[in-house]
């Protein structure tokens, strides 16, 4: 009895030792904040004295996020995106990102173009693009603006558009 009692011990101590992770392995699911918005248009047209749109983006982080939280874009192949520039025949357009909230209020962040879209506005393939990493806080805001003349469009759906992903 006694004998039996030790093997089922040192087995189930054998087994919460393989079990547990080991020191140095990195865990790969991020988990993703969604934003607010539900389309991304950003415009930016001189020649029409009224039109110069901007898009604020908006996260809520939960407290517990672990990590840096990294701001990025994801788009699966086939997905509309209007892009002025592709359209017209040119490179995809760039837009600036600028933080509206934090410690680095009204600075550029980055810069990035949405994945390129054929004549049907579909991307050709998926893309996912890291546009910058920073300290999470509660609420991140951000405000995305064409860097040139230009249009692009989007809408945000819970897998492709603009989010920030953490505790990667």
């Amino acid at each position: 009895m006694q004998f039996s009692t030790l093997f089922i011990t040192l087995f189930a101590s054998v087994g919460i030792t393989l079990a547990a992770p080991t020191p140095g392995t990195k865990r790969t699911t991020c988990q993703r904040a969604l934003s607010d918005i539900n389309g991304f248009n950003v415009i930016y047209r001189p020649d029409m004295i009224h039109v110069h749109r901007n898009t604020n983006v908006s996260f809520i982080v939960p407290p517990n996020a672990s990590g840096p939280c990294t701001l990025v874009g994801d788009f699966p192949a086939n997905f509309d995106i209007y892009d002025s520039s592709v359209q017209a025949g040119g490179q995809p357009l760039q837009v600036n990102i600028f933080d509206i909230d934090g410690p680095t209020h009204g600075s550029l962040l980055g810069t990035t173009q949405f994945p390129v879209a054929g004549p049907d506005q579909k991307t050709k393939e998926a893309s996912k693009r890291t546009i910058n990493s920073f300290a999470c806080r509660e609420k991140m805001d951000f405000r995305f603006e064409a860097a040139e003349l230009g249009t692009v469009e989007f809408m945000q759906t819970n897998d492709a558009g603009i989010f920030l992903e953490y505790g990667c």
